[in-house]
């Protein structure tokens, strides 16, 4: 058996069936770019945002009329529809406007949607959170870099520099139980150890995890200031720490339904988490009326791959086929050569497209993590086997 081209025929089948997928509509609308606050290692420090305006009527017009127009004539059976920024709450008039239009064409044509929206909170009052969820917005993510202190000069607040936090938390603890929250805790090197100061705060307002609605994950954040930034394994160490903190504090404090850790396993195939040149009906759609395939690219005019303009042409058909990816994608990078593609495959494709250059492409993590994972976990169950949901192997 010629193994690596069993695994090559196996991406190029799976990708053709993933680019050919079309029976979904996947949308991240952001009505501005602008920011309430002023975080340091934010894209948006490096782009200029003098005389920015929001998302004109010319602009909403189009999306909705790209969204009927995908949804009767591709036959679309589920639409995804996030609001992004910026801070999009700071344009909540004009989300609730297109939210009110697009669940209309949806109710009429049976269509399936979900609707999220990624804020940093601090506009997030509990009139706004019914309003949103009167709007069908059952999904929102909240980022928080730590403890009090240090959250308030990470994520700096020049209105009110000292309290952001406790506004953040306080609209949380009183926001609508029907929206699940995702609070995503932002860590590098300067602020990882104050992680659990953060966790422990949140269990003393009684937010977590007495709040079934709301669920805690940590995320690395890449800043330009690469000596703070935590390397795969560091990273990979501390999140491990917290996944079992998380565990045992939930277990401690519930005493009723016990949580589980999961066994992390590399998988055939790699996970994709991304939508640029893998899914075909995927459009990031800038203020502006500019189109784009990734959440971070937003705003740079080097990086926008059409208009509006040409999605209502022939729904971005054109602009998909210039840029998906194929197996000839994956051989001009390398992949085919490199031992861990069966359990890569993609990874994050824009970092490919714009590092591959200077060989700081974010490949697979089981490149650099393979034997601490398992191994960890391995040792992990045999100090406490009752912690996992389930057992993939016998201990003798």
């Amino acid at each position: 058996m010629d193994e690596k081209q069993k695994v090559i025929d196996f991406n190029k089948k799976r990708l053709e069936k993933l680019n050919k997928k079309n029976d979904s509509l996947s949308l991240v609308i952001t009505p501005t770019l602008r920011c309430n606050f002023k975080c340091s290692y934010c894209f948006e420090n490096a782009t200029k945002r003098k005389g920015e305006e929001e998302l004109s009527i010319s602009v909403q017009n189009d999306i909705i009329h790209f969204i009927s127009k995908t949804i009767t004539q591709n036959h679309i059976k589920e639409i995804y529809i996030s609001w992004y920024g910026g801070e999009p709450l700071m344009q909540q008039q004009i989300i609730f406007s297109m939210q009110e239009k697009i669940n209309t064409i949806c109710k009429i044509n049976e269509i399936k949607i979900h609707s999220e929206i990624i804020t940093n909170g601090l506009l997030l009052t509990p009139e706004i959170s019914e309003l949103l969820y009167e709007h069908g917005i059952t999904k929102a993510q909240i980022t928080i870099d730590g403890p009090e202190t240090i959250h308030n000069k990470r994520r700096f607040y020049p209105s009110d520099p000292t309290n952001n936090y406790n506004i953040i938390l306080d609209n949380l603890l009183k926001a609508n139980e029907n929206i699940r929250f995702n609070l995503r805790i932002n860590v590098d090197k300067t602020n990882k150890d104050l992680i659990f100061s953060l966790i422990e705060d949140l269990i003393k307002r009684k937010i977590w995890p007495y709040k079934k609605n709301v669920s805690i994950y940590v995320a690395k954040v890449f800043s330009n200031n690469k000596n703070i930034n935590l390397s795969e394994k560091e990273y990979a160490i501390f999140e491990d720490q917290v996944r079992y903190y998380l565990t045992t504090n939930y277990n401690e404090i519930t005493q009723t339904n016990d949580a589980k850790l999961r066994f992390h396993y590399p998988t055939p195939g790699g996970d994709i988490g991304c939508g640029y040149g893998v899914f075909r009906n995927v459009w990031v759609i800038s203020y502006t009326g500019d189109v784009f395939r990734c959440w971070e690219s937003i705003g740079q005019k080097e990086h926008k791959v059409g208009t509006m303009k040409d999605l209502l042409e022939d729904f971005g058909q054109s602009i998909f086929e210039n840029i998906k990816l194929d197996n000839q994608t994956f051989e001009r990078w390398g992949c085919f050569e490199c031992k861990y593609f069966p359990i890569c495959m993609s990874c994050c494709p824009w970092d490919n497209l714009i590092n591959s250059s200077n060989n700081e492409r974010r490949c697979t993590k089981w490149k650099s993590l393979l034997e601490y994972r398992l191994m960890s976990q391995y040792k992990l169950y045999l100090k406490d086997p009752e912690i996992f949901e389930k057992t993939p192997f016998n201990v003798e």
